[in-house]
């Protein structure tokens, strides 16, 4: 076989591993896609046959790899998997090459991990109740305006009257002897009446 051939023959044969991986890769990113689609549907165990199913394709060590393994650990605590979700990250933390893998591994793990606070029934925050206090606030209120209100009412009656009385003075009133004809007289009384009616109705 010449050297030429024997090229052609290498060339054909890296272009067949390099598509053969290309595939094997486009496999591995759909398992993931329809992972991830499976956890958000709540169907955690399809999630992680998926998702294994994808590491069997992509090398753990790999970037790729890592985010495959934190969905993996996620859906094993969704599944109730808590000792294997903790055990991944563990691993994750300890053995990954990538270090944006090991701190999300370590942070989610701690998460999980934190203990959980007690709260007595001293330090529980309380939150008043505002209704009676309201209520009270709301009836001093409205008695407020109640009695503000009689005492305008008041006000104003005792106003009236004593317009009502006046007038009827003024209707009883007869002018005296000797001025039933004086122009002058009867010009200032009109002008005198109008001036009061003003005055009256300016106090409304």
């Amino acid at each position: 076989m010449s050297l030429s051939m024997l090229l052609n023959a290498v060339c054909v044969g890296q272009n067949h591993v390099a598509q053969e991986q290309a595939e094997r890769r486009a496999t591995a990113e759909l398992m993931f896609e329809l992972g991830q689609k499976a956890y958000g549907k709540g169907m955690y165990g399809r999630a992680i046959e998926f998702l294994e199913g994808a590491l069997t394709i992509i090398p753990r060590p790999t970037l790729f790899g890592g985010e495959i393994q934190i969905w993996l650990a996620m859906a094993y605590e969704a599944n109730n998997r808590h000792a294997d979700c903790i055990d991944l990250y563990q691993q994750l933390e300890k053995r990954h090459p990538s270090p944006g893998i090991r701190r999300q591994a370590s942070e989610l793990r701690y998460i999980l991990q934190a203990p959980k606070l007690k709260i007595s029934q001293e330090e529980m925050v309380t939150i008043p109740m505002i209704g009676s206090s309201y209520d009270s606030y709301a009836v001093t209120w409205s008695d407020k305006e109640r009695d503000k209100d009689r005492r305008m009412n008041a006000s104003t009656t005792n106003q009236l009257n004593s317009s009502e009385d006046f007038l009827g003075k003024l209707l009883v009133w007869r002018p005296p002897v000797g001025m039933e004809k004086n122009k002058v007289f009867w010009l200032s009384l009109t002008l005198w009446f109008g001036l009061v009616g003003a005055a009256l109705l300016l106090q409304r």
